[in-house]
């Protein structure tokens, strides 16, 4: 990742103590400057920075042409809101191509820090199922003979195969254990009414 530095006269000396903050983050990346804050930099921890010209120079549009070019990635430009600036159109129309470009742009130590972590923590290596494209699901044991539905009950497996057992209906049930039509049936008292004889009321 290529970063751009950028601090007016009056932010040299923040820029310095960020980057003494940062200073292994930004070791492993490659470092753009203009000429005065590039010098300082690199004649302060040692760092390689490439440097363009000093940005009242035409330093800022340099950088703006790296950015229109894709190559810059990140943009840090600590701004003085204080100060009087000859070349302020040149200030703004680097922060107009930064945003255009759609890259990360800061402008004080809290949003560089900020910033800074963000990419650092996206530039992790994936784990080793991440990077070959799956998770892990839970496995299906092949001697499995059922499920549980929504509801949790279990119900058994359609391809569970097995001794299949009759039902009989209730209907039926009931018609083994009923007597048959024709049979007698007793009485009350226990005798049979089929032996039974009638009788006749007595004339009064």
């Amino acid at each position: 990742m290529r970063i751009a530095l950028i601090a007016h006269d009056g932010m040299k000396n923040v820029m310095v103590d960020w980057v003494g903050r940062q200073y292994r983050e930004l070791d492993r990346h490659e470092l753009v400057a203009t000429e005065s804050t590039g010098t300082m930099l690199a004649e302060r921890f040692g760092l390689d920075v490439q440097r363009v010209a000093s940005g009242p120079l035409g330093g800022d549009q340099q950088i703006g042409a790296m950015i229109v070019d894709h190559r810059v990635d990140l943009m840090i430009f600590f701004w003085d809101p204080m100060g009087l600036h000859p070349h302020s159109p040149d200030v703004q129309a680097l922060m107009r191509l930064a945003v255009l470009q759609d890259i990360p742009m800061a402008l004080n130590p809290a949003s560089a820090d900020r910033v800074l972590r963000s990419l650092a923590a996206n530039a992790l290596p994936e784990s080793a199922d991440a990077a070959a494209g799956r998770r892990r699901t839970p496995s299906v044991r092949p001697g499995a003979v059922g499920r549980r539905t929504p509801s949790g009950s279990p119900t058994a497996s359609r391809t569970t195969a097995g001794p299949t057992v009759s039902r009989r209906s209730p209907a039926s049930r009931w018609a083994e254990t009923s007597s048959p039509p024709s049979a007698s049936r007793r009485g009350p008292w226990g005798a049979r009414r089929s032996d039974r004889t009638p009788t006749t009321p007595s004339p009064r």
